[in-house]
């Protein structure tokens, strides 16, 4: 699902303690859906900004529970071996193509990622939410 990011704000609610020194310092993130629902979540700051996530963007929360920016339309200029694990992502679709149930979200609306078919040598593996979908021949 995407999120608007609404309002980020330091976390500064300890308890009765302060934050120790082992703790990372957490940012409360304020999301809110397109159906107008929000939600309050708390992310390491650091991700956050190595991200750039800032108010206003659209993030998806990935299979790993972290926030991610929700890939535009010109997204591939980004796609380099410094900013995609080519290795976990051909793994992944590899168990996928195999029919295997990983928790894949979609980098675009962060729905489920799927095999949604295969037959004659070809498979399509994509999102059941919107219309991502990857093309592979088997060989």
């Amino acid at each position: 699902m995407i999120y608007e990011v609404i309002k980020i704000e330091e976390d500064i609610d300890f308890g009765c303690e302060e934050r120790s020194d082992d703790q990372p310092l957490l940012a409360v993130v304020t999301l809110k859906n397109s159906a107008g629902e929000t939600i309050v979540r708390k992310f390491p700051d650091r991700e956050l900004e190595n991200e750039q996530i800032q108010s206003k963007d659209r993030v998806i929360i990935d299979e790993n529970g972290k926030l991610c920016k929700a890939l535009e339309e010109d997204w591939t200029k980004n796609c380099t071996p410094k900013t995609v694990d080519v290795q976990k992502f051909v793994s992944m679709m590899e168990a996928v193509k195999a029919g295997q149930e990983i928790d894949w979200k979609c980098p675009f609306c962060g729905e489920e990622v799927k095999r949604l078919e295969q037959e004659d040598g070809h498979t399509v593996i994509g999102c059941t939410s919107c219309d991502m979908r990857i093309n592979l021949e088997n060989h």
